[in-house]
C-alpha cells in the first residue's frame, strides 16, 4: 500500500510539473494553462494563427518594418529635393532711396529717381546641372534600398514561419511521447507491484522480480527524458512566439 501511495504522489507531482502548474495559483491563471487530460493540439490555437502572432511580435520584423518606413521617407525626400533650388525672399525698403544717375540725353544734367518705400516679395529659381543628370539616378538608388529592405523583411517572416512550424510539431511530438512514456511507466509499475505479491506468494523467483524491476527503472528513465524534452519546449513557447502561453490557448 505504501508503494502505491508513493507511486501515485510521484505521478501527480510529475504531471503538475510538466505543465508548469503549481498548487495555490489562482483558478483563472490555472485555467489558461493546458489541461493534461486533453489533447494539446486541440487546446492550442490553429497553426496559422500562431504563425501570425509570432510574425506580429517578432522584434526582427518590427525592425525591418522601421527600415522600410525610413526608406520610403527617403524616396519621397529625394523626389522633393529639387525644391531646395527654389528660394523665396522678402525685402523691406524705407528712408531716402533716391538713385542719382547721369542723363544720357543732356550732357551734364543729373536725373533723380525715387524708389517707393515698402515690402518686396520674390522667388529665385536655380537650376543646377545635377538636377538634369543626377536626380533620376538618386531616386533609383533610394528605391533600390527600399526594395532591399522589403525583401529582407519577407526573408525574416519566412524564417519565423519555418521556425514556428518546426517548433509547433516538435512540441506536439514531445507531448505525445510524454503521454506514451507515462502510460508505459504506469504499466511497468503495476506489473512490478503484481510481481512483488507473486514473489511473496512464491509464484515467481527473485530473478523474474529483478527483471521486472529493471524494466520499471528503464521505463521511468524514458519518462524522465520525455518529460525533460517536453518541459524544455514548453518553456520556450513565449521566447519563440513572443507572447505568454495563455495567449495561444483556445478559450474554454
Amino acid at each position: 500500500m505504501t508503494l502505491k501511495i508513493l507511486a501515485f504522489l510521484f505521478l501527480l507531482t510529475n504531471s503538475s510539473f510538466c505543465y508548469g502548474q503549481t498548487a495555490g495559483l489562482p483558478q483563472k491563471a490555472a485555467s489558461a494553462l493546458p489541461d493534461e487530460q486533453l489533447d494539446l493540439q486541440r487546446q492550442l490555437l490553429p497553426l496559422d494563427s500562431i504563425i501570425a502572432i509570432a510574425v506580429k511580435h517578432s522584434p526582427t520584423v518590427k525592425f525591418q518594418q522601421d527600415v522600410i518606413d525610413a526608406d520610403e521617407a527617403q524616396v519621397e525626400f529625394t523626389r522633393k529635393q529639387w525644391s531646395n533650388n527654389v528660394i523665396g525672399f522678402v525685402n523691406y525698403s524705407g528712408g531716402n532711396q533716391s538713385i542719382v544717375s547721369a542723363d544720357n540725353q543732356t550732357p551734364g544734367a543729373i536725373a533723380s529717381t525715387n524708389i517707393s518705400t515698402g515690402i518686396r516679395v520674390g522667388i529665385q529659381v536655380n537650376l543646377p546641372l545635377f538636377e538634369l543628370v543626377g536626380r533620376k539616378s538618386q531616386v533609383k538608388v533610394a528605391k533600390f534600398q527600399l526594395n532591399s529592405a522589403t525583401s529582407k523583411k519577407e526573408e525574416s517572416e519566412q524564417s519565423i514561419k519555418t521556425l514556428v512550424v518546426q517548433f509547433y510539431y516538435n512540441l506536439l511530438h514531445a507531448n505525445n511521447l510524454l503521454a506514451i512514456r507515462n502510460e508505459a511507466k504506469q504499466s511497468t509499475i503495476n506489473q512490478y507491484q503484481i510481481a512483488e505479491k507473486e514473489f511473496k506468494d512464491g509464484i515467481i523467483d527473485v530473478g523474474e522480480l529483478s527483471r521486472l524491476k529493471t524494466i520499471e527503472i528503464n521505463a521511468s528513465a524514458d519518462f524522465e527524458d520525455a518529460k525533460r524534452q517536453f518541459s524544455t519546449l514548453y518553456g520556450q513557447i513565449e521566447p519563440t512566439i513572443g507572447v505568454p502561453v495563455a495567449r495561444l490557448m483556445v478559450k474554454r
